[in-house]
């Protein structure tokens, strides 16, 4: 019996041995028909570097542009370009497309830790979890919200794809960071009383709601042609 179990050792240590190296192999080995794995995974890391790069020479640029108009206006002293200028700044704080800072509450979901004897996926938080919270904000008067970072609009879609949720065409993975600006108490009773809220927590889906005094919401960023949001719509005249 015991020759047996050192025999059983040496074969299990050199399968264990060969899984290893056959992994190694793999993340290493150039097909000459692409890259390998490591090599993606190096890509990937330079891009979003590359990304987080231009965002923010982006965000340099139209804070430059927003001095040179209000430079502008203080030049021309005129009072029909000063009120073009504010009702066009007016409209763009309504359609979400500046950058707002104000007093509210952080929400972050999570999934549940360890599932119980239900479906895997009733402990999954899903797109069909994120709706109803998103319009109980608005129903308590939120003024800015923002999941993730992405500015949520009234044309926003939360899409499930796969173990992430797709928001403005953006794929995000748990955890949901919700910032939502407003009455901070008053979000804060809505979402902690807020039926949709007690269901998930009964599927141990973890809620962590707190008030902020101070939070920011980026503006949303639209890296297509604004028209495109509102393609198939029609102004109606009453």
């Amino acid at each position: 019996m015991t020759r047996y179990r050192s025999v059983l050792f040496v074969v299990l240590m050199l399968f264990g041995i060969g899984i290893v190296m056959q992994f190694r192999t793999v993340m290493d080995k150039d097909t000459g028909s692409g890259p390998s794995a490591r090599e993606l995974a190096q890509r990937l890391d330079g891009e979003r570097t590359e990304g987080a790069r231009l965002l923010e020479t982006l965000s340099k640029l139209e804070a430059d542009y927003a001095e040179r108009l209000r430079q502008i206006g203080e030049n021309q002293g005129s009072g029909e370009f000063s009120s073009l200028l504010e009702a066009r700044n007016q409209a763009f704080f309504q359609a979400g497309l500046t950058r707002v800072k104000g007093s509210g509450i952080v929400m972050t979901l999570n999934d549940a830790v360890t599932p119980g004897d239900m479906a895997i996926e009733d402990y999954i938080i899903h797109d069909s979890d994120i709706i109803p919270l998103l319009n109980e904000l608005r129903i308590a008067g939120a003024e800015a919200v923002s999941i993730n970072g992405e500015r949520i609009l009234g044309m926003t879609k939360t899409i499930c794809a796969g173990p992430t949720i797709l928001i403005n065409s953006s794929r995000y993975p748990v955890p949901f960071e919700f910032k939502a600006i407003g009455d901070p108490q008053r979000l804060y009773d809505a979402m902690e009383n807020s039926e949709s809220v007690a269901v998930l927590r009964i599927y141990d889906i973890r809620v962590d709601i707190r008030t902020e005094p101070e939070l920011v919401i980026e503006k949303y960023r639209s890296y297509g042609a604004l028209g495109d949001l509102t393609a198939g719509l029609e102004v109606v005249v009453q």
